[in-house]
């Protein structure tokens, strides 16, 4: 099951991540959050965070934890910008979930190799 959301974890990464540099919606909301210089590097950061959990997974462990919490931090960032600038709280919901998925898949890695 952890290998499954790790995989489904990366996917998801490494799509948003492209989109953040190379689509124009993603401009416009990056503008719209008065965000735009920090795009790029949060699309590379991303895109780094689904290959390092994807390579640290198989072979190692630090490396994995490093990146699920590199993209949980993302996320709760992510969370915090859309209410900061009081968008619904729906639209908040996916950087919400992969916050919670993140912090699972770095925390249960944790334990088991360091407990």
């Amino acid at each position: 099951m952890i290998l499954s959301l790790t995989i489904l974890n990366s996917i998801i990464f490494f799509i948003y991540g492209s989109l953040c540099i190379f689509n124009k919606h993603m401009v416009d909301e990056f503008k719209e959050f008065n965000l735009s210089k920090y795009r790029i590097m949060t699309g590379i950061l991303e895109i780094c965070g689904a290959l390092g959990s994807l390579i640290g997974y198989f072979w190692y462990s630090p490396l994995y934890i490093f990146s699920t919490t590199g993209l949980a931090v993302l996320m709760f960032l992510g969370v915090y910008t859309r209410i900061r600038v009081k968008q619904p709280l729906q639209k908040s919901m996916q950087a919400f979930s992969l916050f919670l998925l993140n912090t699972f898949l770095s925390y249960e890695k944790f334990l088991k190799d360091f407990f």
